[in-house]
């Protein structure tokens, strides 16, 4: 048996076939006529963009918005501004001008803090390798045309190879490479397709052909499985379709305890193209719109118009729903090659989000017109990320007052009531809840910045990632307190970190009175079912027993015992 990291729940049998993805070598080349080699980059990118936009063409729903999405990036000029340099000012192949252009913004997003705009690095990746297989003319497989129940090897799956599957051949996918937020692990979900990544050497240790049965859940994978294996597998799939089948009756139902304490499940999305996992999974609304993605696609700053059209177009979609958008969240580590900003020793801690935007007044009021002027289609609401102080919130909604001045001068529509929220991930701002829950309409717990700046481990480094935990005492006194700040003000306070998803925490979160939970959009109906099948006093009890313990071993255990789960 082989482990990797389980990405998309669900059981699935079938036989290998191995996408070749294996890294090129792409040697130093300088040529005489640049012309040339200008001309051999954008016949070749050419190829791609029609062979995408045929892809875009040929599929609808989820698929075709991630398709369109991924389309954008590759007609941006800004992609290939390094490359093109590079075969003009340096004289370099064509193929190693791709290499080394396509390279160097790879490398800007894989250095985003954000995880969701740090998978696009993926899709930057996989332009780039489809563009060097034609200047190199090499021939790949037809990812369309594959047989039943197909079981997809890969070092990485990229979006295009994922946008021409035939899904129904497809009984799973192992990868040596990716995450949950990659768009191949995001599709794998949505068509219910058992998926494990972080697989070491799978397309080495696998051969075409080879039988295999996969847990997408535990990250299992049984090469050649016994008849006593494929027995124990069967038995969770069996499972599994019986839970899914269940979990379709907590569609568009509320979502409340037994004793009647009712929540929201609402959704986080990163693009416009999320919208559909939300409306399918009968989310209450969106609880995290991350507006960054508008920004680091980019090669110049985007436009009022640009950014007004994105909030319409969700604001719509969701018609009348609650949208909570947070403001830019950028900076630090989270680079915008126009905004030119220097590199820092500790950016976690440093020029970032709201502290950013209120040193760029022109940038800031650019977007909070943008969502002004969307909030006349549907139901806005905005948020300031990183806050750590009243000062910062009071100056934030003074540049959003002068905006809606701006547009009453110029007889622009907007929601004259939107709420405005702040998201609490700093230690600082959940000590002064009290006094932050009167300058606003409602708080959001950031949890994966508020755990990191609580017990001091950067979430990303693996020697101490074991001491970033949500469990942690210090973690959960924070949100208590958020949460009583919120409603002794008498707004609502929500949650849009992983914790909010954690099946675990959900009774513990209900027992500390949490009016909302934001998740990516698969784990909405099971979180509903949990929810609807707990009682407010039992959580409430089990919350009080919790906040008198001091490790985070301790507050698991029992949350494994309260929930039947060890």
């Amino acid at each position: 048996m082989l482990n990797g990291k389980g990405v998309s729940n669900g059981v699935g049998f079938g036989n290998i076939v191995i996408l070749k993805n294996e890294d090129r070598v792409i040697e130093k080349k300088i040529v005489e006529d640049s012309n040339n080699e200008m001309k051999r980059f954008k016949e070749a990118l050419e190829k791609v963009t029609k062979e995408t936009e045929e892809i875009v063409n040929s599929i609808s729903g989820t698929e075709q918005e991630i398709m369109n999405a991924y389309l954008m990036i590759m007609q941006d000029p800004s992609l290939t501004v390094e490359t093109e340099n590079a075969i003009t000012n340096l004289n370099y192949s064509a193929e190693y001008a791709v290499e080394v252009g396509f390279n160097s913004v790879i490398q800007i997003f894989k250095n985003m803090d954000d995880e969701y705009m740090a998978a696009r690095a993926t899709d930057i990746a996989d332009i780039k390798n489809r563009i060097l297989g034609k200047l190199l003319n090499e021939e790949t497989i037809n990812t369309s045309k594959l047989q039943p129940n197909t079981i997809i090897v890969a070092k990485e799956l990229t979006t295009s190879d994922t946008a021409k599957l035939n899904f129904n051949n497809v009984s799973g996918i192992i990868t040596e490479i990716g995450g949950t937020n990659s768009h191949s692990s995001i599709m794998a979900r949505t068509h219910a397709i058992p998926a494990v990544t972080r697989v070491e050497d799978a397309t080495k240790i696998f051969r075409n052909g080879d039988y295999v049965a996969i847990d997408g859940m535990l990250g299992e994978i049984y090469l050649n499985p016994t008849e006593e294996e494929k027995q124990k597998l069967l038995k969770i799939q069996s499972q599994i379709l019986k839970e899914n089948e269940e979990l379709e009756q907590y569609k568009n139902i509320e979502t409340k305890t037994k004793d009647g304490y009712k929540v929201e499940l609402v959704s986080n999305i990163g693009t416009p193209a999320d919208v559909e996992l939300v409306l399918k999974n009968t989310a209450e609304g969106i609880g995290l719109l991350r507006s960054e993605f508008l920004y680091m696609d980019s090669e110049n700053m985007p436009t009022e118009e640009e950014q007004f059209l994105s909030y319409k177009e969700v604001a719509e979609k969701m018609e009348g729903k609650p949208v909570i958008i947070r403001t830019l969240d950028v900076g630090g580590d989270k680079e915008l090659k126009y905004l030119e900003l220097e590199k820092e020793a500790n950016p976690f801690l440093g020029y970032r989000a709201i502290r950013l935007c209120l040193d760029n007044i022109a940038l800031f009021k650019t977007q909070l017109r943008a969502i002004l002027k969307a909030s006349n289609y549907g139901n806005l609401l905005i948020m300031f990320p990183m806050i750590s102080s009243i000062e910062e919130l009071q100056e934030a909604k003074k540049i959003l007052e002068e905006c809606k001045k701006e547009l009453d001068a110029e007889n622009i529509p907007y929601k004259r009531d939107i709420k405005v929220g702040i998201m609490i991930e700093i230690p600082s701002a959940a000590l002064i809840a009290y006094g932050l829950a009167r300058e606003c309409d409602f708080f959001s717990i950031g949890t994966n910045d508020l755990i990191q700046y609580t017990v001091a481990v950067e979430r990303g480094n693996e020697k101490i990632s074991k001491l970033y935990t949500k469990y942690h005492p210090a973690v959960i006194k924070l949100i208590k307190d958020s949460i009583e700040g919120a409603h002794d003000a008498g707004i609502f306070c929500g949650m849009c970190g992983e914790a909010a998803g954690d099946e675990l925490l959900i009774p513990l979160l209900i027992g500390l009175g949490l009016d909302e939970f934001s998740m990516n959009s698969n784990k909405i109906l099971k979180s509903r079912k949990i929810i609807n099948q707990l009682e407010k006093e039992k959580c409430k009890e089990l919350a009080e027993e919790i906040l008198r313990l001091s490790s985070a071993n301790e507050v698991e255990k029992k949350l494994r015992e309260f929930m039947g789960v060890m």
